[in-house]
């Protein structure tokens, strides 16, 4: 581990996924780097731990693709939607080894580990690493300033510019003005679980069924994350004692094979978290004088859509390679990565509402709706387009499935 500079060229306030991608491609390029992280070993947070194909290409580009499969990385080869709208001979496996040349499917894995890994990489870099790192407070400028308490006592770092990767908190974003129009449309619940052994684990699953939309995501060796999204009028229903197992009997559904046996039996292996599934978008550039920020903290789709960490690594890139490629690291250089991701956000918040819509709303009327979508879907290929979303970069899918025509087309009540 290198010594910590008075004024390093970079502070990066985060290390998940998107600092430490950072910080290692950062280092790897010449640049000297601070990494402020707040917990003191990383842990098992819950989300983030599934990564599309096109964020995968990401990963690659950055240099810590290694960190993945080192850390536990397991490939999803297909990807089943088992759902009360849908019968047992309609059920069908979905390919997501195909839609990116060289990419394979995406990659499920514990977030945790693969973040200790890319910090490790940026340490071997040559970045300062600080773990516990509390109360830390940046103030914008030509010569930002950035200070953090630690148990050996107060310090003050002096960067070129910093980078604000904290997530969904938004901790550096308020603290430099950053404001997000926030919206909810539902809840959300996860946890870990092992003993999974009668699942196929090399499928991912998800559908409706009742009052809960469920998704499973293998990681290898009868692990798998387990989610529920639900109505927020049920947001205490997992919550307290009997939480988890309540959490469990959910999965107890018609439309599963077994009715869902598999899944029932497993055996908690982490946390049970819920959460309100929030849609954040930027209010102005994700930016200040001497400030960036990246990752969830810079804004962020419905997690239903579950492409956050591929735009974390993708803005992770493009703003490493404006600071790699550019002395001027002032506001209007980051132009690009502003626009551009401004578009993503549009695209993905789009792409979030028509999921939420249709698999996390519940009833007579949204399972005659799935019926009647799956329908069209059948007869027309291109009223899939949306899904696309889940395995390419949201510029390469068809322009046509984010105008509010097809929206209308798409869920129209009737025939």
């Amino acid at each position: 581990m290198t010594q910590r500079p008075e004024q390093p060229d970079v502070v990066i306030v985060g290390g998940g996924i998107s600092g430490a991608s950072a910080a290692c491609r950062l280092v790897a390029g010449g640049l000297s780097v601070t990494l402020l992280e707040k917990q003191d070993a990383y842990r098992d947070l819950v989300r983030g731990e599934w990564l599309a194909p096109w964020g995968i290409r990401e990963a690659q580009r950055l240099g810590v693709d290694d960190c993945f499969s080192a850390g536990g990385a397991w490939e999803i080869r297909e990807w089943m939607t088992w759902d009360e709208a849908v019968t047992e001979d309609e059920v069908e496996a979905v390919d997501m080894t195909r839609f990116i040349p060289g990419i394979g499917g995406p990659m499920s894995f514990p977030h945790h580990q693969v973040c200790e890994l890319m910090a490790e990489q940026a340490v071997a870099g040559g970045a300062n690493l600080v773990m516990d790192a509390a109360r830390i407070g940046v103030r914008a400028g030509p010569r930002p300033v950035v200070t953090y308490r630690t148990p050996e006592g107060e310090h003050e770092l002096r960067p070129r510019i910093v980078l604000g990767a904290t997530g969904r908190g938004n901790t550096i974003g308020r603290q430099i003005g950053v404001t997000m129009r926030n919206s909810m449309h539902h809840w959300g619940g996860g946890m870990m679980v092992e003993g999974l052994d009668d699942w196929p684990q090399d499928v991912q699953a998800m559908g409706t069924e009742g009052d809960v939309m469920f998704m499973v995501f293998p990681q290898g060796y009868g692990r798998a994350r387990l989610y529920l999204n639900f109505p927020v009028a049920n947001k205490h229903r997992y919550r307290g004692p009997g939480g988890v197992e309540r959490f469990l009997a959910a999965f107890e559904l018609n439309c599963l094979p077994d009715r869902g046996k598999a899944v029932t039996e497993a055996i908690p292996a982490g946390p049970l978290s819920v959460w309100p599934s929030v849609s954040s978008v930027p209010e102005g550039p994700p930016l200040a004088e001497g400030v960036v920020l990246i990752g969830d903290e810079a804004g962020n789709a419905d997690t239903v859509l579950g492409t956050g960490l591929s735009c974390a690594m993708r803005d992770a890139r493009i703003v490493c390679d404006i600071l790699l490629t550019s002395a001027d690291w002032s506001p209007p250089a980051f132009a690009p990565y502003v626009e551009e991701r401004e578009f993503r956000l549009e695209r993905l918040a789009f792409g979030a509402s028509i999921v939420s819509r249709l698999h996390v709303e519940f009833g007579p009327a949204a399972l005659e709706r799935r019926r009647r979508v799956r329908r069209l879907m059948a007869r027309n290929f291109a009223a899939q387009v949306t899904g696309l979303l889940n395995m390419v970069a949201p510029e390469d899918v068809p322009e046509f499935g984010f105008s509010e025509f097809f929206a209308e087309r798409l869920f129209r009540e009737t025939a």
